[in-house]
């Protein structure tokens, strides 16, 4: 993820999956967004809903392995 005052953008392998401009005062309330706050890292693992669809009736258990997560700061 790269977080600056102008930009938000995420990536995934090295490949960028979102980016969220930060827009001007004139368009959106500034206290709504979280450009120029603190923030934390979430590492989810998410089962079902719309995304994934519904879990197998046998479901019980998953493995969550995060390898690594590099953090840089400018």
């Amino acid at each position: 993820m790269e977080w600056t005052r102008d930009y938000i953008r995420g990536y995934f392998d090295g490949k960028e999956f979102f980016y969220a401009p930060n827009p001007s005062p004139d368009e959106v309330d500034p206290h709504s967004w979280p450009f120029d706050q603190k923030f934390y890292l979430k590492l989810n693992l998410a089962i079902g809903g719309s995304w994934g669809g519904t879990p197998a009736a046998d479901f019980t258990s998953a493995t969550y392995e995060i390898d690594w997560v590099r953090v840089y700061q400018k």
